[in-house]
């Protein structure tokens, strides 16, 4: 089963371009959007499994003007 990941990501104000370019390099990444509201930008993560989910999130986390994160992963309802 894949892993899929949804992350609402914050950034310093004068870094916000800077740190959509640089998700948008990231392996697994799908989709980024800039996101009005809380938070700045929003990525869609599709992994291998739902445990790599976690590992590209810190990733994410380590980019320059990133200031915090929120990551909802995807669950299985049907099980």
């Amino acid at each position: 089963m894949k892993g899929i990941g949804f992350v609402l990501v914050k950034c310093e104000k004068e870094a916000i371009k800077a740190v959509y370019n640089e998700i948008t390099k990231l392996s697994n990444v799908e989709y980024v959007y800039g996101v009005n509201g809380e938070y700045d930008i929003l990525v869609k993560l599709v992994t291998e499994s739902p445990s790599d989910v976690p590992r590209v999130v810190l990733k994410l986390r380590k980019i320059h003007g990133v200031r915090a994160t929120k990551t909802l992963t995807v669950v299985n309802l049907e099980a």
